[in-house]
C-alpha cells in the first residue's frame, strides 16, 4: 500500500477510533479497514479522505471506463458508529450527465445487488449500509470479495 494510502488510513482510523469507544471495536475497525485499504490497489483506484459535520468518510474510488467514480465509503458517524455505504448512490444521475463520456454502471449496480443479498444490509436511499456492530467478519470479507469481482480493473 503506497504512503499516501497509509496516511489516509490513519487519518480515518483516528477519526474513527474517537467514535468507536470499546478497545475490541477499534481493534476490529483498524483490521477490517485496513484489508479493505489493502486490496483496494492499482492504477485505477484510490483512496480519499473526506470530513464534513456529518462525519467523516474513506472513499473507495475507481476509474470505470474513462470516468473517475466514487464506488462506496467508510463513513464514521458521530454518536452512531461505522458504516459502510455504496456503490455510489448517484450512479444514474452521474451516467446521465456524463453523456459524452458515459459512466458504464453495470459493475455499480451488479455490486448493489449482492451488497443487498446480505441480511445486514441496510437500504439507504440508492445504496445499502453495512454497520460495524451488526455485520459479522465473513460478511465484511464477502462483500470485499464482491467489490473486488463486480469491479474489476
Amino acid at each position: 500500500m503506497g504512503s499516501h494510502s497509509l496516511e489516509i488510513l490513519d487519518t480515518f482510523l483516528a477519526e474513527a477510533a474517537a467514535v468507536l469507544k470499546r478497545p475490541q471495536a477499534r481493534a476490529r475497525a483498524e483490521a477490517i479497514l485496513t484489508r479493505w485499504a489493502t486490496a483496494w490497489q492499482g492504477a485505477t483506484r484510490v483512496l480519499e479522505h473526506t470530513r464534513s459535520n456529518h462525519g467523516s468518510c474513506l472513499r473507495f474510488n475507481q476509474r470505470i471506463g474513462t470516468v473517475w467514480s466514487h464506488a462506496f465509503a467508510f463513513h464514521v458517524v458521530p454518536k452512531e458508529g461505522l458504516c459502510l455505504r455504496g456503490p455510489d448512490t448517484d450512479r444514474a444521475r452521474k451516467s446521465h450527465k456524463l453523456r459524452s463520456n458515459k459512466l458504464d454502471a453495470s459493475g455499480l449496480d451488479a455490486l448493489f445487488e449482492a451488497w443487498s443479498a446480505h441480511p445486514e444490509a441496510r437500504p439507504a436511499g440508492n445504496a445499502v449500509e453495512l454497520w460495524l456492530d451488526e455485520t459479522p467478519d465473513e460478511v465484511w470479507e464477502a462483500c470485499l470479495q464482491e467489490a473486488l469481482e463486480k469491479l474489476k480493473v
